[in-house]
């Protein structure tokens, strides 16, 4: 009760996170899509569908198998990991930085719209994947974890040399996707979703960005063995998808063509 009490408190002096709240609480009404029974399902789903990352760009058409697929660099990895040891605190893992990197890279994202930062290991894939692109631009969506006190350490392993290029909007993501799409025009070309991995949470965000999608735009969404969330909506719109695998987790990817 007293943790309770504490995060109630903690979004009590955030106003641009009571709307945030205010769908959790009523999410407490609604049926539980994120039972244990149905994460173990979903894992089975994607565990018997998934491939790897060159094999998966293949899939939706992005690559074909003469593609020459390029990596997040090593030096780079290195030294964000060096940059991540300043954290006081500990948050989400780096996430399929090889698929994030060469999506980007061979969709030739310009208009990149993440949800989701922690250590911010995916911006700094995203981020490096765009460096040389005139005009391109990722705006990342982050709300800091409840009570954690990790507002500074957002971001971390990304370089300075990189920030140039990158917006971060310190809000949930039913203010943030608005805010962030408002700043593109309203559309994108690339989207990387890790924010809110709820059932319902996937469910409010997906369609939304996805609507938001150019043709020829990549959406990815990490970590969908959660529940059914992404299975659902790529069943009910009838996409060409493919999951990859990283550290356990599963990724789905889709090319809007």
């Amino acid at each position: 009760m007293i943790e309770k009490l504490k995060t109630l408190l903690w979004f009590s002096k955030r106003i641009n996170y009571w709307r945030h709240a205010l769908a959790l609480v009523a999410r407490k009404f609604y049926v539980n899509k994120d039972t244990h029974t149905l994460r173990f399902k979903a894992t089975q789903w994607a565990s018997n569908q998934y491939v790897s990352v060159e094999d998966a760009l293949i899939s939706i058409g992005l690559s074909n198998k003469n593609t020459k697929i390029e990596y997040l660099s090593k030096s780079l990895i290195k030294q964000a990991q060096a940059l991540a040891k300043n954290s006081k605190v500990v948050m989400g893992g780096a996430g399929d930085l090889d698929l994030l990197f060469a999506a980007s890279k061979l969709s030739s994202a310009h208009k990149a719209l993440e949800t989701g930062v922690a250590y911010g290991w995916s911006s700094l894939a995203i981020l490096e994947s765009i460096s040389s692109l005139k005009n391109a631009k990722l705006i990342s969506i982050d709300m800091p974890y409840p009570k954690m006190n990790n507002e500074d350490f957002v971001g971390i392993v990304v370089p300075k040399s990189l920030k140039a290029k990158w917006t971060l909007i310190r809000e949930p993501d039913r203010n943030g996707i608005k805010k962030a799409l408002k700043k593109f025009g309203g559309n994108i070309d690339f989207c990387h979703y890790d924010s809110d991995k709820s059932y319902y949470g996937r469910r409010y965000a997906y369609p939304i960005l996805w609507k938001a999608l150019k043709k020829k735009g990549v959406f990815i969404s990490d970590d969908i063995q959660d529940n059914f969330a992404f299975k659902e909506f790529v069943e009910e719109q009838n996409l060409n998808y493919s999951i990859t695998k990283s550290e356990e987790k599963y990724i789905g990817i889709i090319y809007k063509d």
